[in-house]
C-alpha cells in the first residue's frame, strides 16, 4: 500500500510542479486515476446488466423445473456458460481499492500545511477540513445522486434497482462523518471522484435508452 501511495504523491508533485497549484495537481491525478479505471468499470457495468438478464431466466427455470432438480441445475448450468459470467465485479473492487486507498494516503502525504489552491479559494490550507462546509456538503450531494436516479420519474423506464431510502439516509451520514473532516485536499479528491462516477452513470444510463 505504501509503495501506491508513495507512487500517487511523486505523481501529484509532478503536476503541482507544472501547474504550482496543488489543488490542480489533485484534480489531475483524480482524473487520470479514473479515466485508467474507466475500461475496468465500463465492463463491470456490462456484466452487471447482463447478471439482470440472466437472474430473470434463472427465476424462469428454477419454476419450470421446480420438481426435477437433476434438469434444473443442467439448465442453469448451460445459462451460466452461455452468458460467460465471471467475478469481474469482485475483481474490478478488489483492483480499485487500493488504488483508492493509495491515493487517499499519498495526497495526504505531499500537501504542505501553506498549501492553498484558486478551487478553494476560501481555504487557507488544503490540510484543514472545509469550516464553512461546503465541499463536503458538495460531495455529499454528488455521492448521493446516483442512488436517487432510479425514484426520478425520466429514469424509471430504465429499470434501475432502487436502494431503500434508509440505507440512502445511513449512507449519507457516515459518509459525513467522514468527509466533513478530512483535509480539504483530501476531500477535493473526493469531490472529483464522485463527480467523475456522476457524469459516467448518467452516460450510462443515455447509452442504455
Amino acid at each position: 500500500m505504501n509503495v501506491i501511495a508513495d507512487f500517487i504523491g511523486q505523481v501529484v508533485q509532478v503536476f503541482y510542479a507544472s501547474t504550482s497549484d496543488y489543488g490542480i495537481a489533485i484534480v489531475m491525478i483524480t482524473l487520470a486515476i479514473k479515466l485508467l479505471l474507466l475500461p475496468l468499470n465500463i465492463k463491470q457495468r456490462a456484466q452487471l446488466e447482463k447478471q439482470k438478464e440472466v437472474s430473470q431466466k434463472v427465476a424462469e427455470i428454477q419454476q419450470k423445473y421446480a420438481n426435477n432438480q437433476n434438469k434444473m441445475n443442467e439448465e442453469l448450468q448451460k445459462v451460466y456458460a452461455e452468458n460467460g459470467l465471471g467475478s469481474m465485479g469482485c475483481l474490478s473492487t478488489l483492483i480499485q481499492m487500493p488504488i483508492m486507498i493509495g491515493l487517499y494516503h499519498g495526497i495526504r502525504s505531499v500537501i504542505t500545511e501553506d498549501a492553498t489552491s484558486v478551487l478553494l479559494p476560501w481555504i487557507s490550507s488544503l490540510l484543514l477540513s472545509d469550516a464553512t462546509g461546503i465541499l463536503p456538503i458538495a460531495t455529499l450531494i454528488l455521492q448521493v445522486l446516483p442512488m436517487l436516479f432510479p425514484y426520478i420519474p425520466c429514469f424509471e423506464k430504465k429499470q434501475m434497482q432502487k436502494t431503500p431510502m434508509g440505507t440512502i439516509l445511513m449512507i449519507l451520514i457516515m459518509n459525513g462523518m467522514f468527509v466533513f473532516v478530512i483535509p480539504s485536499g483530501v476531500g477535493l479528491y473526493y469531490l472529483v471522484s464522485s463527480l467523475f462516477s456522476l457524469i459516467e452513470q448518467l452516460v450510462f444510463l443515455v447509452k442504455k435508452a
